[in-house]
């Protein structure tokens, strides 16, 4: 398994740095139910999400893109947060304890690589939920796989159907997208759910990359010791 930045991607967001972990062998049936939570924040939600606003609005992408943690923090503040798998509620729960974007892809799926780049417009997505596919806009980060399919939209935004977890999933990357040192890091956030996954994984890895180490892989991620 392969994760990378590409060239492109750091000419637009040179100081990028993204998080990650790679837990495999999963036993999804043992992990426990949660609702996930916001804790009392230590900096101003407000101020943090116009900055994910106004980040968004300086990149190539749908208008209506957002960060993934603005709609987690305001169905919180609502009390409108529901389960929806054990997988995807841990990692929600450590986006919201690290205050960072975060999420889960399907190992299997990915076909072994999983690359940030500036999507050229012609690359073909299956937003969630839905049965039509669509294409980026030219410009826009994504997160594409080895077949140049979008697994997810405006860096966090809108994940493709084709690569989600589900109940079956047991080899899962989780990234955690920081661009630039005005936001929070989400490595505390992918320490926890390190930590909630241990008892249950045969294998964790963890991995950080930025414009100096660009690449992470992981070799025959099918064998498991």
């Amino acid at each position: 398994m392969q994760i990378a930045l590409s060239p492109a991607l750091l000419s637009r967001l040179p100081q990028i740095q993204v998080s990650g972990l790679i837990a495999l062998d999963i036993n999804a049936a043992a992990l426990p139910a949660r609702l996930p939570t916001l804790p009392e924040p230590e900096r101003d939600l407000d101020e943090l999400l116009q900055a994910w606003k106004q980040m968004y609005k300086d990149l190539p992408g749908d208008k209506k893109a957002r960060c993934s943690l603005e709609y987690l923090v305001k169905a919180a503040q609502k009390d409108k947060l529901r389960s929806i798998l054990p997988l995807v509620d841990l990692y929600n729960q450590a986006s919201l304890l690290s205050l960072s974007p975060f999420g889960g892809e399907d190992i299997a799926k990915l076909g072994g690589v999983l690359q940030l780049d500036l999507a050229v417009g012609d690359e073909p997505f299956l937003p969630l939920g839905r049965d039509q596919a669509e294409t980026p806009q030219p410009g826009e980060a994504v997160w594409l796989n080895g077949e140049r399919q979008v697994v997810c939209r405006c860096l966090n935004w809108l994940e493709s159907d084709l690569f989600k977890l589900d109940a079956g999933s047991r080899d899962v990357v989780f990234v955690s997208e920081r661009p630039d040192g005005c936001f929070p890091s989400g490595a505390a956030g992918m320490d926890w759910l390190a930590e909630q996954l241990r008892p249950h994984a045969g294998q964790l890895v963890r991995f950080e990359l930025d414009a100096a180490r660009t690449s992470f892989e992981l070799v025959a991620v099918d064998k498991v010791a």
